[in-house]
């Protein structure tokens, strides 16, 4: 017997155990955007395509709550950022997704920090866009100077007003100045606090209903993973106490991705170099399988 294996090999050898892998082509696609230079708090999310991958690939295909995942990935690589220079990287990241949208069903972007949103999603809201944002914050700042991935959503609407409506999940108490709620309120957004939810759910899946009844025409979920409390999300840029649970927002995720049925989907704000145990990746990772399965589940 050869003495040698492929490095990498995974040491359970059971030929049965088949785990979602990549291919040249597929209903998904995959892209990561090793970005994060316009953070203001902890820097590394550059790093969490990477991380995100090997999570996502390590999982099977079975499901015995659902229907097997059977879907195909395509995934890209990372676009080909310009370390510190987000004139040149923003123009890659916009061209990047053109492509990326035109290849699968439903296109997942990898972060990065939440800046990535504001160029990933510019293709889709050149006609119409609906956004559900999972995110202790409002992301609608002003800087004086610099750059703040909390300022992606206000820029957004600003350039596309009219053709951008969004809600946004989970924003946390005392984490956010108060003229970011009056601009959420300018723009006509919704917003859903996270103790709110602790009444009901049914108050984010009502936003969610509300946004697919605004006659647009691309929606798009982003997940910014620092919604999640800090037990459950470490390693975030930054980590949110009391913040809400992976059970709920595979509710609200699960119920947008059906009702919804997004052309694109990301995670972001993930810093590997702080997680524990690998406790925020592997979460991160398996909230967003589930949003592709229930994207793809009815259309494939």
């Amino acid at each position: 017997m050869n003495p040698f294996q492929p490095p990498g090999s995974r040491l359970l050898r059971d030929p049965w155990d088949v785990r979602i892998e990549p291919s040249k082509a597929g209903e998904v696609v995959v892209v990561g955007v090793p970005w994060d230079w316009s953070t203001s708090g902890r820097p590394g999310a550059r790093f969490a395509p990477s991380r995100l991958r090997d999570w996502i690939y390590r999982f099977t295909r079975h499901a015995p709550s659902s229907t097997d995942f059977k879907y195909s990935i395509a995934d890209l690589g990372d676009v080909r950022v310009a370390p510190g220079d987000i004139n040149v990287t923003s123009r890659r990241i916009v061209e990047a997704a053109r492509i990326a949208y035109t290849r699968g069903k439903l296109v997942v972007f990898l972060g990065g920090d939440h800046s990535i949103t504001r160029w990933t999603v510019e293709p889709l809201a050149e006609n119409s866009l609906g956004l559900l944002v999972l995110d202790a914050h409002y992301d609608m700042r002003s800087v004086e100077e610099g750059l703040t991935s909390g300022s992606w959503l206000w820029d957004l609407w600003v350039a596309h007003k009219g053709r951008v409506k969004a809600v946004i999940v989970g924003v946390s108490d005392f984490n956010n100045p108060e003229y970011l709620a009056m601009r959420a309120r300018e723009a006509g957004f919704k917003v859903v606090p996270r103790l709110r939810l602790l009444e009901s759910l049914q108050y984010a899946l009502e936003a969610v209903d509300w946004l697919s009844e605004q006659g647009l025409e691309n929606f798009y979920i982003s997940v910014d993973v620092d919604h999640l409390d800090i037990s459950h999300a470490p390693g975030v840029n930054s980590p949110t106490p009391l913040g809400m649970t992976p059970w709920e927002s595979l509710r609200v995720l699960e119920y947008a991705a059906g009702k919804l049925r997004p052309r694109g989907v990301d995670v972001v704000e993930v810093t590997p170099q702080h997680d524990v145990a690998e406790v925020t990746v592997a979460t991160a990772a398996k909230l967003l399988l589930y949003t592709i399965h229930n994207t793809l589940v009815n259309t494939t």
